[in-house]
């Protein structure tokens, strides 16, 4: 038995230059369900070089992307059915968890939207054992000229399975977040608990949130020899005292460890006597979604901060010597008043490292929901957040000027000049 796991992905205008490269975890994941079982796999991704093997024919393919990646997932599969016709495909992934009806296609066999890698591990028994009766949790199954749809699946419990970590060491210094090398991603919870109306993370797992178990992730971080460990959950911290139980294992394990961790403008100023500890304690850099610069937007998305708090949670942050990348949207009703507020703030909050992206509404969110009717572009592979979907206040060349002139005090930036110029 072989199998192909293939991360497909789609260019953006920033692949060019690629400040971003991270291992394609999804799939790191299950290449360890798969080893646990014998099988052999293999992982595919062009952004690394990593292609299929030649001279093997692959009994299952499984293909994982971003919500972008929709319509070449689907073309992948027809490009895999044609070479060989007796493959089984599966479709999966985070995108595919609230949006499975969009892959009942005839070139897909089935569309794994359940977020438990041990129903995986059933999938994969059945397609080996010939079982062709269909699973009734967790997979679509495409059935008989039809489709047996399996019910959504919970889980209520973070599974003991850690990824597989080949992919890490074969792809070395390529993995980066800007300035820095040999990063590895890091996965300790599922959902979120926060309730932000663009916030597509929210809805996994049927909106059951599952905290992070902190000793498992430092242990998990200390068997990898990495320079950084970027923990890619939503919020690494919600609370005070998840905050102080992270530094407290780490203290008694006397862990030396650099970390890329996201929170919230709140929590930061909220709980700022314990920065010089987070920091101590491995926090290196902390990504914070800022979204916007007033609270009448913010009140919008729900995201529950405060604007006014925004310039503290930054210069905390400086005061502890952890470093910032701010996150931004831009709306499509901005005017030059918005942009020119925008770029405002970040001058005179010196923000050295940001993104700013266009507010995209992603399907299955309340911010989908209420924008629909208003969409003027519903094709996949624009909802990268740097094309506007919505009609724009302003003429579209000028709303994209404006946008990408924002990005131009980046080059201002000692980590971007030396990401750049490396």
């Amino acid at each position: 038995m072989i199998v192909f796991l293939e991360k497909v992905r789609v260019k953006t205008i920033f692949s060019i230059i690629d400040p971003v490269r991270v291992e394609p975890l999804e799939l790191c994941y299950l290449k360890s369900v798969l080893n646990d079982m014998n099988i052999d796999s293999y992982i595919v991704d062009e952004l690394f070089d990593f292609s299929p093997p030649k001279d093997i024919t692959p009994d299952i393919v499984v293909l994982t992307g971003y919500n972008t990646a929709e319509n070449e997932i689907i073309r992948m599969s027809e490009v895999y059915k044609n070479k060989y016709p007796m493959l089984k495909i599966i479709a999966g992934g985070v995108h595919v968890q609230e949006n499975a009806e969009n892959f009942r296609v005839n070139t897909i066999d089935y569309v794994f939207h359940s977020p438990s890698l041990n129903t995986f591990r059933l999938l994969i028994n059945k397609i080996i054992d010939n079982d062709g009766k269909p699973l009734n949790r967790g997979v679509d199954t495409n059935y008989k000229r039809g489709w047996h749809l399996g019910e959504k699946e919970s889980i209520y419990e973070i599974e003991n399975i850690k990824p597989d970590r080949d992919f890490f060491y074969k792809a070395g210094t390529k993995l980066k977040y800007l300035d820095k090398k040999n990063v590895s991603l890091i996965k300790g919870s599922i959902g979120c608990p926060y309730n932000c109306s663009f916030c597509y993370c929210k809805l996994l797992n049927n909106k059951h949130f599952i905290a992070a178990d902190y000793e498992k992730m430092i242990e998990e971080m200390e068997s990898i020899n990495a320079d950084y460990y970027w923990v890619v959950d939503d919020v690494l911290f919600s609370t005070r005292n998840d905050a102080l139980k992270f530094i407290e294992i780490v203290e008694k394990r006397n862990s030396n460890l650099n970390i890329i961790g996201y929170l919230r403008a709140d929590f930061i100023c909220r709980e700022k006597d314990l920065l010089k500890r987070l920091r101590n304690a491995g926090i290196r850099e902390v990504i914070t979604g800022f979204e916007a610069t007033g609270n009448k937007e913010l009140n919008e998305y729900k995201k529950t901060t405060d604007a006014a708090d925004y310039p503290l949670a930054i210069s905390l942050l400086k005061e502890n010597n952890i470093e910032l990348t701010a996150l931004f949207m831009v709306q499509p009703s901005y005017g030059l008043k918005e942009f020119k507020n925008l770029k405002k703030f970040i001058k005179a909050n010196k923000i050295d490292v940001y993104t700013i992206s266009i507010m995209t509404p992603l399907k299955k969110t309340k911010l989908y929901e209420e924008t629909e009717e208003l969409l003027i572009d519903k094709r996949p592979d624009k909802y990268d957040f740097l094309h506007l979907v919505i009609k724009p206040k302003l003429p579209k060349f000028i709303f994209y000027t404006l946008f990408y002139s924002l990005h131009i005090r980046l080059l201002k930036s000692k980590r971007v000049r030396k990401f750049l110029f490396n």
